[in-house]
């Protein structure tokens, strides 16, 4: 049976606010649930009530004897804030499925915020079209946070040339508070420049995951016949007989992916390829257990 985050499932779904619902309760009462799903009981410590907190977590018997207003913390909820930077140049237009990996991306940025709302975190988002910022909400909290981002995703189209890489190096100045970053991309650029990125990143005491969206038929070159290939970045067309260059290409791809991979590994940043066949949740648990790594080494 599929699961509940299945891209297939989720494609015959109209709005992007049910397909973000849909996919996290599906990982939530699926066979991959995680731990750091939900809220926490194991109490933390107090600190002062901020707009889009649950009231739900405020300690009245605390408040009626400081007359401030206080929230109970929780281990869980140790004021983590993570930034989603959205790669949404022309390239993710691209998909031979019936969906694009630009849809698939919003997805999965839209399914994270839904998460990150459930555990009380800030969020920020930004949309980089190749080394352009043209989208950027600060990071805050609660539900109406979480609509705001929604419809933000819901109106962004892929447009835009460069190199996503420095998208996301453009993205880095923005950040004034230090957290976990989240980058969807399809990492097509020089794979320097998305690893001096990530140095960056590391140096302002970020976490980094890379969420590498990728379509099967870029992974695959699946053509059998004569064919043009158009450049959805440029005005650039190729004709090509697709079996006379299957190798040159496979080659070619995978050694920029390793390279990308390796170099962003070597500064202890998370990296997972996600082709857009694959069920959400996989990206989801990725994100999971660096955000639980993040909170545990913050209260040391």
């Amino acid at each position: 049976m599929p699961r509940a985050s299945d891209p297939s499932l989720l494609a015959r779904l109209e709005r992007l606010e049910l397909r973000a619902r849909t996919a996290v309760e599906g990982l939530a009462g699926g066979s991959h649930q995680s731990n750091a799903f939900g809220a926490s009981t194991t109490f933390a410590q107090h600190r002062e009530y901020v707009p889009g907190d649950d009231v739900r977590s405020l300690d009245w018997k605390l408040m009626a004897r400081t007359e401030r207003d206080i929230v109970r913390q929780y281990e869980e909820e140790t004021d983590l804030t993570c930034y989603l930077v959205l790669d949404a140049s022309a390239s993710m237009r691209f998909g031979s499925l019936d969906w694009s990996k630009h849809e698939y991306g919003t997805w999965v940025a839209a399914a994270l915020a839904y998460l990150l709302s459930l555990q009380t975190d800030n969020f920020a988002l930004a949309i980089t079209q190749g080394a352009e910022i043209t989208k950027w909400m600060p990071p805050r909290r609660g539900e109406s946070n979480r609509v705001a981002l929604i419809e933000t995703l819901d109106q962004i189209e892929a447009n835009g040339e460069g190199d996503p890489g420095t998208g996301l190096e453009a993205a880095v100045a923005r950040m004034e508070r230090r957290g976990l970053v989240v980058w969807i991309s399809d990492c097509l650029g020089e794979p320097e420049n998305a690893v001096r990125a990530a140095s960056r990143l590391r140096h302002d005491g970020h976490d980094l995951i890379t969420l590498r969206i990728l379509d099967p038929a870029e992974i695959d070159f699946p053509y059998g016949r004569h064919t043009r290939f158009e450049a959805l970045e440029g005005i650039n067309h190729l004709l090509l007989e697709p079996r006379a260059v299957r190798d040159a290409y496979l080659d070619e791809f995978e050694k920029h992916g390793a390279t990308l991979r390796r170099g962003l590994r070597a500064l202890r940043t998370d990296f997972r390829r996600l082709p857009t066949s694959d069920a959400l949740d996989i990206g989801l648990n990725s994100f999971l257990s660096a955000r639980t790594a993040r909170l545990r080494r913050s209260r040391r």
